[in-house]
């Protein structure tokens, strides 16, 4: 085989690959390659679940120098619930100069590359609020994925890294034929959510907050709380009647990153919250980490809703097993900043 076959060969198998990556491009499914305006369009669906943490931080750089923001809640998507407007309240701050800085499962590395970054951008933090769990506690490290993955302004690692995560999901076969199928019937069909694919849920975004809620679903469990939970009944596993325990995650990476977050918030002169999410699965925080939290941070300011208790025993105060609804994250922020 010559030279000339040998490329036309490699053009012939690599044009779908081409194709596809031209597509890519082009439908940027992720919003990662083009610039926008906004990431969200308020009562509508997104239909393809985003890089939470990409949408933040652009958001934020495009829209600190109007808002100046000084006021934040931290957190992963359950944080997403905490109103603004209730917060704004509680603190004594103009709502908009509060801001949602939020990523999909969020990590206290991902909490600590944010500090970094406002102060990289000399952002004065006023009041902070994190809402985190065992979970975010456990990550000392970046996560893998293109929902999951750091913005490369906040984990300090490669851009080029960042963006190959998102193309290696875009051609996960299920994802693609999803995407596909619905650019050209335009419609949602169920293999689609059921396997998560797809989100149709309608989100109202705040875009200067950088606030979601979800508004409608709300107002369908007024209007019929047995047509929302019936069909859901089995996302609400059963859990176990003892308290159980999650195992210590805070080891020597952890206390690391803590102590940096603890020591940003002082260098700040921040008036801070912690909460610890009251999970449907009604397990505790270790104790051992929450005396480190306590030790930290100081235990007036650390607050532990995890566990078996009056929060977590009804399966009404989520949407799901894994988020509790936004009165709920209201009647905390009124007990943390009232205490």
């Amino acid at each position: 085989m010559n030279v000339r076959q040998f490329f036309l060969k490699l053009l012939l198998f690599s044009t779908p690959f081409l194709f596809f990556v031209g597509l890519y491009i082009y439908w940027d499914p992720f919003k990662v390659i083009w610039h926008y305006k906004h990431y969200y369009e308020s009562g509508k669906p997104s239909y393809i679940s985003l890089n939470r943490e990409f949408v933040t931080t652009q958001t934020w750089v495009e829209q600190y120098p109007r808002y100046h923001y000084d006021s934040y809640i931290f957190g992963n998507s359950r944080s997403k619930f905490y109103q603004v407007h209730t917060w704004s309240q509680l603190i004594g701050a103009d709502s908009s100069h509060c801001y949602h800085f939020d990523a999909s499962a969020e990590s206290i590395f991902g909490i600590d590359g944010k500090l970094k970054f406002l102060a990289a951008n000399h952002a004065a933090i006023r009041n902070a609020l994190f809402v985190i769990d065992a979970g975010a506690l456990n990550k000392a490290d970046n996560s893998g994925g293109h929902i999951f993955v750091k913005d490369p302004r906040i984990s300090g690692e490669s851009e080029i890294a960042f963006q190959v995560d998102f193309l290696k999901d875009f051609f996960d076969f299920d994802f693609l034929r999803a995407l596909i199928d619905f650019k050209i019937t335009g419609q949602i069909k169920e293999y689609m959510t059921k396997d998560f694919l797809l989100d149709d849920r309608p989100f109202f975004y705040d875009t200067v907050t950088n606030e979601l809620s979800l508004n409608s679903i709300e107002a369908l469990i007024h209007k019929d709380t047995a047509a929302y939970y019936g069909p859901r009944r089995k996302f609400f596993f059963a859990r176990d009647t003892t308290q159980q325990i999650y195992p210590a995650v805070i080891k020597a990476p952890q206390l690391k990153l803590l102590t940096d977050i603890r020591d940003r918030l002082r260098a700040n002169n921040t008036s801070y919250r912690i909460i610890i999410s009251p999970l449907y699965d009604q397990k505790r925080l270790n104790p051992d980490d929450l005396q480190i939290l306590q030790d930290l941070f100081g235990k007036q300011y650390v607050f532990d809703f995890s566990g078996i208790n009056q929060v977590t025993r009804s399966r009404y105060n989520y949407y799901e097993s894994s988020h509790y609804r936004p009165f709920i994250a209201d009647s905390l922020m009124k007990i943390v900043y009232t205490h």
